[in-house]
């Protein structure tokens, strides 16, 4: 609807602005563009030009004399030309005098001349025109009933030559006014003064050309020029929109001093019509056209009378406004059915489309039928409708994405954390002991505690606030029930180039008294416990693989001399999972543990497998380190060997989980070799220990490069080089591309990388 608006808007612009200054000058610059791009067409070749290149010396008034024009004259019409038309600057404009031409003139019947009407409006009362020019007024009138039908332009005064000229020849007017465009776009061939209409010097050659009486011409006002059987199209105003030929030049010229030697052939000027005139070089008031900034005013003249000898001129008619109003209202209808697209580029690109067509359809039409359609309003209503559409998709979508977040905010706040603190307390009340936990942790689930998960927020508040924090609190002791649970989406995340997160620790095994002492201590106030934010996402993993390592974080297996502040040459393989934590919320809540369950106890088990050490879970990353509390010359080995396991166990996980159309969780994975510094920090109760340093920040970021677009693995040359100090026999490099240099973001300097294609999803 809004973009229907907009076009009727238009539409009611176009009708009323359209002959505004502004707006003829720029569609008149889309015209010229319109010449420029169709290049010019074949002239008359019976119309031929004489040309003065020279002004005489001494010369005042009018740049040849008198004696000297009267013999070219003689000489064209000796020549055999049928009508001789003359420039209106070879003529004194002046009422009062004699002239010697006149009785020259008198002996010719093919001589046109013209006066001079002037456009400017008049606030003296205007002069009664000389009697032979009120003779040439049309005598045949038609006029439609309508609104859209104007007068022709009304002239404002007049400039002619002495009397007897007029009575020796035959007058039409030319026009001097001011041009509102860049170039001259029409002609006037029809112009009022005193109650009467009067033909154009154009009008009078062709019709004298032609053998024409005037009473055979018929003024059709707002609509055309009726010569005898032809139709000549015109504007509202009765004004002729020239159809120009080519350039100054196009038409044939001889000199007129070329004329006066008597040098030319006898036959010369046969049958033609030839205007006699100034040459653009010798004359500041010239013409400018599309094809020509400075076209003399006699070949203007010749582009006019060859418009009407093939009656080819701009189609400009009422006709063709009506059409321009029918474009206006199509464009409207497409750019309603353009709004269904619910995508930005969609309307863009169908906007780019329907805009090179119009244009393609509107020079076609040009060229092959001389329609000079209207651009100015249509361009603009595309403009507008185009930015109206994007402006309205991008609120749109905007909008979208806040009540999504929103919808997806509610059910966090009142469904899906509350069910997720529920399952991961069941699990864990649940959890065997490590004597059973590996042969119970795939069982399913009892009914009871089926039961248990369908409790929903219709529950009392308090009651829901005393679970979620006795869920909290049961979550914290993993390692007195052999469960390690990974940390929420909120409080992990990767780590920073400057050091990662801390190493998360397992808490001292205690017995059932002095851990139920504890958690009486560490309990919150109800307030608290009200304000606590329930958590969020937390899988718990299968742990007896991991039973075997020495846990890293244990103060008590690992003593502090050794490790504080030292560095280890380990293998880190960081995980990049994108969209995959997108891709859990979109499902529900039951889905989403199970989802969340199975991904990483895939992967904890593959790293495990392979001797390596998970050192934290993020919301969309998992990095796993491999020469850590033991070192081994295997560690290269193991870490290359694990990235190659895990593309190809999550590609086929990816296939049999059957993801909705259009959700996808793409893994990559990235790995190198280098120093990791251990800081161990706390009381041997409380010991904490953190990693930090360079290659753990470049691991992190392998995914930024170019090389791993599309990449399943992505592998440093430091670790092929390390792996090939044991690999003896390659096997582990097939598959792997080596990459030229790559810059990392962070990086100070490039690396070379390795990266394969596996298949992951």
């Amino acid at each position: 609807m809004i973009v229907l608006g907009i076009c009727a808007a238009l539409i009611v612009a176009f009708v009323n602005l359209r002959d505004k200054p502004f707006i003829q000058l720029i569609e008149g610059k889309l015209l010229d563009w319109r010449f420029v791009l169709r290049g010019p067409i074949a002239v008359d070749p019976a119309i031929e030009l004489v040309l003065i290149e020279k002004m005489p010396d001494g010369a005042k008034d009018i740049p040849v004399a008198p004696a000297d024009l009267s013999k070219g004259i003689d000489a064209i019409t000796a020549g055999g030309a049928q009508v001789v038309v003359l420039d209106p600057k070879l003529l004194p404009m002046s009422a009062t005098g004699k002239n010697n031409l006149a009785a020259d003139l008198a002996r010719i019947d093919e001589v046109v001349i013209p006066y001079v009407f002037s456009m400017a409006p008049s606030a003296e009362a205007r002069s009664a025109l000389p009697v032979p020019i009120q003779r040439t007024a049309y005598s045949v009138f038609r006029k439609r009933d309508s609104a859209s039908a104007k007068r022709p332009a009304e002239a404002g005064g007049y400039l002619a030559p002495s009397l007897d000229l007029l009575q020796a020849a035959l007058p039409g007017h030319v026009v001097n006014e001011q041009s509102l465009t860049l170039t001259r776009q029409y002609a006037y061939p029809v112009i009022g003064y005193g109650g009467s209409y009067y033909p154009s010097l154009a009008i009078q050659a062709y019709r004298r050309w032609v053998g024409l009486p005037m009473d055979a011409v018929e003024v059709n006002f707002g609509e055309s020029l009726n010569i005898g059987s032809l139709y000549l199209p015109t504007d509202n105003r009765m004004r002729l929109a020239i159809n120009y030929h080519g350039p100054g030049g196009s038409y044939k010229r001889t000199r007129f001093a070329d004329l006066l030697g008597g040098d030319l052939p006898a036959d010369k000027f046969k049958d033609k019509l030839v205007l006699v005139g100034l040459a653009a070089s010798i004359t500041p008031d010239n013409v400018a056209t599309p094809f020509d900034p400075a076209m003399s005013e006699v070949e203007f003249l010749a582009n006019v009378i060859d418009n009407l000898n093939r009656m080819n001129p701009l189609i400009r008619s009422q006709q063709v406004v009506v059409l321009d109003i029918l474009l206006l209202a199509l464009i409207g209808l497409f750019f309603a059915l353009v709004a269904a697209a619910r995508s930005i580029w969609a309307v863009l690109t169908l906007a780019v489309i329907a805009t090179v067509l119009f244009v393609a359809a509107t020079i076609q039409a040009f060229v092959l039928f001389n329609l000079w359609l209207g651009l100015t309003f249509p361009l603009l209503a595309i403009v507008l409708c185009t930015a109206v559409l994007m402006t309205v998709k991008q609120v749109s979508r905007k909008r979208r994405a806040i009540l999504t977040a929103a919808e997806e905010a509610e059910e966090v706040q009142f469904t899906t954390p509350w069910t997720f603190d529920r399952v991961a307390k069941v699990v864990e009340e649940e959890t065997p002991s490590p004597d059973t936990a590996e042969d119970d942790i795939d069982a399913e689930p009892q009914p009871e505690e089926e039961e248990y998960l369908t409790l929903t927020a219709a529950e009392d508040p308090e009651m829901l606030d005393d679970k979620v924090a006795e869920a909290e609190e049961m979550t914290e002791e993993p390692a007195a029930k052999n469960v390690t649970p990974f940390p929420s989406s909120k409080s992990s995340s990767k780590p920073s180039p400057t050091g990662p997160s801390a190493l998360p620790v397992p808490p001292k095994p205690t017995s059932s008294s002095s851990s139920s002492k504890s958690h009486k201590q560490a309990e919150p106030s109800a307030s608290e416990q009200k304000n606590r934010k329930p958590a969020s996402l937390i899988p718990v993993m299968d742990t007896p693989a991991r039973g075997d390592k020495v846990s890293l974080t244990s103060a008590t297996d690992m003593p502090k001399s050794p490790v504080t502040n030292d560095e280890f040459d380990v293998a880190v393989l960081f995980i990049n999972m994108t969209g995959f934590m997108a891709l859990a919320k979109s499902f529900g809540p039951t889905r989403s543990a199970q989802f969340l369950h199975a991904v990483y106890q895939l992967i904890e088990k593959t790293v495990v497998k392979h001797s390596g050490f998970l050192e934290q879970f993020g919301e969309d990353d998992v990095m796993a380190l491999f020469g850590l509390p033991e070192r081994s010359t295997e560690d290269a080995v193991n870490g290359l060997k694990a990235a190659r396991e895990l593309a190809s166990v999550l590609s086929d996980w990816g296939q049999q989980q059957g993801f909705p159309a259009g959700k996808s969780a793409d893994f990559c994975i990235c790995a190198d070799f280098g120093p990791v510094k251990v800081h161990l920090t706390g009381e041997e109760d409380e010991a904490e220990i953190t990693l930090s340093g360079y290659t753990i920040g470049l691991a992190s970021r392998l995914d930024k490069t170019v090389a791993a677009k599309g990449a399943d693995v992505v592998v440093s040359e430091k670790l092929m080089k390390k792996v090939s100090e044991t690999d003896l026999t390659g096997q582990l490099k097939d598959g792997f591309t080596e990459q030229p240099m790559q810059q990392i973001p962070g990086a100070a300097e490039t690396v070379a990388l390795w990266r394969g294609e596996f298949g992951a999803s």
